[in-house]
């Protein structure tokens, strides 16, 4: 019995043993700077693309500990910007800048071009993906300064991805041809599904060329034959040729490769870019009238939206106060050590470090009210212009643009009589915007006596007394 007990546990000792040799060989062994970079760049992309978030976490943090041990600063700041990437892909923006921030504290201590343009390619999708447009502008117009530095023939085709960057953030900004010149840029370094489809949904939507839009769309769906079905690339392709179908009144068509750009994304974890394909469905249904579908879409789109949206905002804001913090905390650690070597000065450098702190939390502060100021003003403008504008042109996406920027007035409405129509609930958000019943008329093309007929209706849809205003009954909603 007691030879058994012993023999058991010296198997298990050794099973241990055994594991912890394969572990040391694993990390002890020497990686070439070439292997650790064919890792940290070709095999974390092809992760990246198919949405294996745990895979490509592990991935890179391996090589981030190897980096270390052969003291090799590229890959270790690779691997933090490679997993800051993917942590901004799904939303989850206090660790994007957490390791935003690793990456850029030891790119201080390297010359290269490559690095630095990656570093600020990222930090300018993270702030579009918030909505700080003009701040991402910056900081891509940085990435392709260094971009252009770039001598190695490989690395530099990362000037592509960060065109295609900049056209994104210009058409955010409603700079369409802007937006163009940038996305042939990209397209003449390396030829992608994306860009050509972004590229044929331009000639789509802005010039009506059915023949160019073809064109390019065809190039997308010929260079997804070459590549693996669960990727983002097809993902965002098929949205592009759904909208293309949509054009050319093939609706159903429209929706089976809408359905499969959503599996697809689902898939790959990029669940933020899922609210518009639903939007869209919602609107393809409309189109076909099947109310039935159309609001089942628009309800996902609603609820998925607002989950997104309560992520996303307290993401932004832990992770902006957690690098004010480690700022601080920095600041204050560099002070404590220059006490140590100036002890001859020490009540001077009390002093002036208790105004350098007192000074540098007002600084902190202002500026973190004027970065959310920024953000508020920024939003709520460019919304707000381009729902007003679409109301007045009658636009059929009006609706869906006024739901994404007020989603409660919607859902107020639908809690009060849950059978209102879409042309009730876009006739409650025009009177809701200011518009008159003689705009209302002129927009919408009715006549004025048509309009109060709609309103008298309405009124008794949402049961609302003759002597009570409308627009001050929608604004009061609580």
């Amino acid at each position: 019995m007691i030879r058994a007990s012993i023999k058991r546990i010296f198997q298990f000792l050794m099973m241990v043993f055994g594991c912890l040799s394969i572990f040391t060989v694993l990390y002890s062994q020497n990686y070439t700077p070439g292997q650790i970079d064919d890792a940290l760049i070709t095999k974390s992309e092809k992760l990246r693309i198919r949405g294996q978030k745990k895979e490509l976490i592990s991935l890179n943090e391996k090589f981030i500990a190897i980096s270390q041990n052969q003291n090799y600063l590229k890959g270790e700041i690779l691997g933090y910007i490679n997993i800051a990437n993917m942590h901004a892909a799904i939303g989850d923006y206090k660790n994007s800048f957490y390791y935003l921030q690793k990456a850029e504290k030891n790119i201080k201590k390297s010359n290269n071009a490559y690095l630095s343009a990656k570093l600020y390619q990222e930090y300018g999708q993270v702030n579009d993906a918030i909505g700080l447009y003009v701040k991402a502008l910056k900081y891509n117009a940085q990435s392709i300064y260094y971009g252009k530095l770039i001598s190695g023939h490989d690395e530099k085709k990362i000037l592509s991805d960060i065109y295609a960057n900049r056209a994104d953030f210009l058409h955010n900004i409603h700079r369409e041809d802007s937006s163009l010149i940038y996305l042939h840029r990209a397209l003449k370094i390396k030829s992608s599904p994306v860009v050509n489809s972004l590229i044929g949904d331009y000639y789509m939507v802005y010039k009506k060329n059915t023949d160019s839009s073809s064109y390019y769309i065809n190039n997308a769906l010929k260079l997804l034959q070459k590549m693996n079905y669960w990727n983002i690339q097809r993902g965002l392709t098929y949205y592009y040729y759904g909208n293309f179908l949509n054009k050319m009144k093939e609706h159903e068509k429209a929706l089976l490769y809408y359905k499969k750009s959503v599996a697809i994304l689902e898939r790959t974890k990029r669940v933020y870019n899922i609210p518009l394909l639903y939007s869209t469905i919602s609107s393809t249904y409309g189109v076909l009238n099947d109310e039935e579908k159309e609001k089942e879409y628009l309800e996902k789109y609603t609820k998925l939206k607002d989950s997104l949206s309560r992520i996303s905002n307290e993401s932004v804001n832990t992770s902006i106060d957690e690098i004010i913090r480690e700022k601080e905390s920095e600041n204050i650690s560099r002070k404590n050590i220059l006490l140590i070597y100036n002890i001859v000065v020490c009540c001077l450098i009390v002093i002036l470090l208790f105004f350098y702190i007192h000074y540098q939390k007002n600084k902190d502060i202002i500026k973190q009210k004027e970065f959310e100021t920024d953000v508020l003003k920024e939003k709520l403008s460019n919304s707000y212009d381009c729902i007003i504008n679409l109301a007045k042109k009658n636009d059929p996406n009006f609706l869906n643009k006024f739901q994404e920027a007020y989603p409660d007035f919607i859902k107020k409405m639908l809690t009060i009589n849950a059978n209102l129509s879409k042309s009730d609930l876009t006739f409650c958000a025009m009177i809701w915007l200011g518009f008159t019943s003689k705009e209302i008329g002129q927009y919408t093309f009715v006549e004025h006596r048509s309009v109060q007929n709609k309103k008298n209706r309405l009124r008794k849809k949402l049961n609302i007394s003759s002597d009570v205003d409308l627009y001050f009954f929608f604004k009061n909603l609580r």
